[in-house]
């Protein structure tokens, strides 16, 4: 799979479900564009995940500095 950016991944997945929806695709290309969609899914969900990981560090990183500050 191409490594994308979120909003070119997302934009990707976009394109894929809207051909998936015309079925206007052959069989075996609709399975392979499903194949593709799901995968790319996951990676989406995954750089969300990480991006929701690094909010939370910073967050609580910055509340223990505003702590330090208080006392």
């Amino acid at each position: 799979m191409k490594n994308y950016t979120f909003e070119e991944g997302l934009d990707t997945l976009e394109v894929l479900v809207n051909k998936l929806e015309k079925g206007e695709l052959s069989l075996e290309a609709s399975f392979s564009a499903f194949e593709e969609a799901m995968t790319l899914k996951k990676a989406l969900e995954a750089m969300l995940d990480a991006g929701d990981k690094r909010i939370r560090i910073l967050t609580e990183q910055g509340e223990r500095s505003f702590e330090e500050v208080e006392e």
